[in-house]
């Protein structure tokens, strides 16, 4: 079961299977859509910044949205897809220089 894979991921640390964060991020996309979602926010807290408390410390988000170009269309222009690649959803950074 996906869950308990990912759960158990979780509490060992090892990283969750490319398969699994596939299923997990069509869940997520499925479920946020049907809620009417158009984006989302990846939510960190520099290590630079402070401990990471809710309330207590510097954090930042930055907001995406459920779409991407088309790279397999042939067309000059590409068209915009509904998506939410796992790679978004399961990325991580250690004090979030990148933001």
């Amino acid at each position: 079961d996906v869950c308990q894979r990912f759960k158990a991921c979780l509490v060992s640390g090892e990283p969750t299977s490319e398969p699994d964060q596939k299923l997990i991020a069509e869940a997520i996309f499925k479920w946020a859509r049907e809620l009417g979602a158009t984006d989302f926010a990846h939510w960190f807290f520099p290590v630079r910044g402070g401990g990471g408390a809710v309330g207590g410390a510097v954090g930042a988000f930055k907001m995406d949205a459920f779409i991407d170009l088309d790279w397999g269309s042939k067309a000059a222009n590409k068209p915009f897809r509904p998506c939410f690649p796992h790679e978004r959803l399961f990325q991580g950074e250690t004090d979030g220089s990148s933001f």
